[in-house]
């Protein structure tokens, strides 16, 4: 493959994305960390504040999907660049570079991750300028490299929790042999540097009981599905394609570069060894498959000519073939899933691919009904909240027990006493008996809203259930959220 047609390669698969970004409307999390850039912190109960300061940056574009989603597609350009360049300055090869970038390209996952508004674009992104400013500081020595390295780094942390894994790799790295004499001042400036990026992080968590490190220690597995090894391990093949994800495990097995090994590895370990104990997601590996990207790299130059031929098209097909479905279901949803189930009409019920079209339609009704009625409107999703805010401009009233969004409570504050809310759920209450009885103690009438229906080009109904809360009490907010017993 000759590094022009690989760059032309990647670079249709960012315009591919940019593309998706403004064709797609909001999930829930999007929306939810929309929510978080329209009131910028140095923390959030659920992530580090980098995806809110990303959507921020471009909210000056105007109020589209895009928009919110415009810096993390500029996220994997950058990370293409910073990436490829980092695997330039380890081999002297321009062809490693080009290789590394293409595999993070085609990986199905992060064509997700930078074409959607997640804490994972930014995170990507400054690990693979992390190991830029790495191969640079360990090679050349220079101070200005070990101060960026440290800025990337404290930045990779304002992103993902779990990006201490890097940090932590690099100074194990730092231990061996030739590698201690750069603790005389290139480390110590890397440290302090990171140390004054993640500083108000720290504050904003230790004035608020570090409640970011709470959640992603505690409470985040609460709300993860994955709940075997072997679940995780399938997940990371589909997401990540069967093909390149085999290249990269033989990579991470037989390094050929010592600090690329320990940027990737202790990520992966620490996940795989909890996913023994504790469910874990799949995506929490991310980091540490930007530099088995970069491992590829390395490795396909050392390869036979005939070993090269080989390793692409086990690679570059699957990876191919599944970000052409994606984008398919992307430009073409209901007609690329009737395709691939064999016909049949595409059903909208339980959380369907197709749900997230629906989100506009309810928010229009639900703004209506409690515009002519002087109500909020409440739902016990953060996101949906989100989303029919971003849609519909209904301020966001956040109910329910979940741990996950209680970012959300603050926005519309238990102090406040409206006298009438409509409750919009995706379930009949009937079936949700702790709500249907919270309901009974805040409000002095419940009377059902009726079930409402909604369509996306001749795929079966989405339904939404509405209820009316009619003379909530003073204290309805706080009894609708657990907050109150009796």
């Amino acid at each position: 493959m000759t590094t022009r047609l690989i760059w032309g390669a990647i670079a249709l698969v960012i315009v591919l994305r940019a593309v998706a970004a403004f064709t797609l409307p909001l999930t829930g999390d999007e929306a939810y960390y929309w929510e978080w850039s329209r009131r910028l912190a140095f923390g959030y109960v659920d992530h580090p504040p980098a995806v809110a300061w990303t959507i921020a940056a471009f909210a000056w574009l105007g109020h589209q999907p895009g928009f919110v989603r415009w810096g993390f597609v500029l996220c994997g350009v950058v990370a293409s660049l910073a990436l490829a360049a980092a695997t330039v300055e380890l081999t002297g090869d321009r062809r490693a570079g080009a290789i590394a970038a293409l595999a993070l390209t085609l990986t199905p996952l992060d064509s997700v991750v930078f074409g959607t508004a997640s804490p994972d674009g930014p995170y990507l992104m400054f690990w693979a300028l992390a190991l830029l400013f790495a191969a640079r500081a360990f090679k050349r020595d220079r101070a200005s490299d070990w101060v960026l390295l440290g800025l990337a780094i404290g930045s990779v942390l304002l992103s993902r929790i779990l990006g201490f894994a890097l940090p932590f790799g690099i100074v194990a790295y730092s231990l061996f042999g030739e590698n201690r004499r750069y603790w005389r001042r290139g480390l110590p400036l890397m440290l302090a540097s990171a140390f004054v990026v993640l500083l108000p992080f720290l504050i904003w968590n230790a004035t608020h009981d570090w409640v970011t490190l709470t959640f992603a220690l505690v409470h985040r597995h609460e709300q993860v599905r994955e709940s075997s090894t072997l679940h995780v391990l399938l997940a990371q093949i589909a997401g990540y394609s069967p093909g390149i994800w085999v290249a990269a495990i033989v990579c991470a097995l037989r390094p050929k570069n010592a600090l690329l090994a320990w940027t990737a590895l202790p990520q992966f370990i620490l996940v795989m060894l909890l996913s023994l104990f504790e469910p874990v997601e799949f995506s929490w590996i991310a980091g540490f498959f930007v530099s088995l990207c970069a491992m590829l790299g390395v490795a396909y130059i050392k390869l036979s000519q005939r070993a090269r031929i080989g390793w692409s098209i086990a690679a570059v097909a699957p990876a191919a073939l599944m970000l052409a479905l994606l984008f398919a279901f992307t430009f073409a949803p209901v007609a690329t899933y009737r395709a691939v189930l064999g016909g049949g009409r595409a059903q909208l019920e339980n959380g369907g691919p197709f749900e997230i079209w629906t989100y506009s339609l309810v928010a229009a009704d639900a703004a209506r009904l409690a515009h002519e009625r002087d109500a909020i409107v409440m739902t016990d999703g953060y996101g949906f909240s989100a989303v029919m805010d971003f849609d519909a401009g209904i301020a966001p009233v956040l109910i329910g027990y979940n741990w996950q969004g209680r970012e959300a409570r603050a926005w519309y504050p238990d102090a406040n006493r409206p006298q009438r809310a409509l409750f919009v759920d995706k379930e009949p209450l009937a079936t949700r008996p702790d709500f249907a009885r919270q309901l009974q103690r805040a409000c002095a009438k419940v009377v059902d809203g009726g079930r409402h229906a909604y369509r996306y080009k001749g795929t079966g109904p989405r339904s939404y259930y509405f209820t009316w809360c009619e003379g909530l009490v003073p204290d309805g907010l706080a009894i609708l959220r657990w907050e109150k017993d009796g």
